[in-house]
C-alpha cells in the first residue's frame, strides 16, 4: 500500500510539470529553470522573465540551470 501511495504522489508531481510547463529565467542572468528551482524562487518579481518552452528560452541565450536540470531545446 505504502508502495502505491509514493508512486502515485510522483506521477502526480510528473503531470504537474508537464501541465504546466512555464520556466523562469531573470534579467539578470543567463540560465532559465523549473518555477520550483531554489534559484528560481529568489528571482525578484521586477527581474523575472517567464518561458512557456525551453526552445523560447534558448532563442532569448538562456541556458538550463545547472541545479534543476529543466529540458533542453529540441
Amino acid at each position: 500500500m505504502k508502495r502505491i501511495v509514493t508512486v502515485s504522489i510522483i506521477l502526480l508531481l510528473f503531470v504537474q510539470v508537464v501541465i504546466a510547463a512555464e520556466f523562469w529565467g531573470s534579467k539578470n542572468s543567463n540560465k532559465y529553470h523549473y518555477p520550483s528551482c531554489e534559484w528560481a524562487e529568489k528571482i525578484s518579481p521586477a527581474n523575472k522573465i517567464v518561458f512557456k518552452t525551453p526552445e523560447d528560452a534558448k532563442q532569448a541565450n538562456y541556458i538550463p540551470c545547472k541545479v534543476c536540470q529543466p529540458p533542453l531545446a529540441k
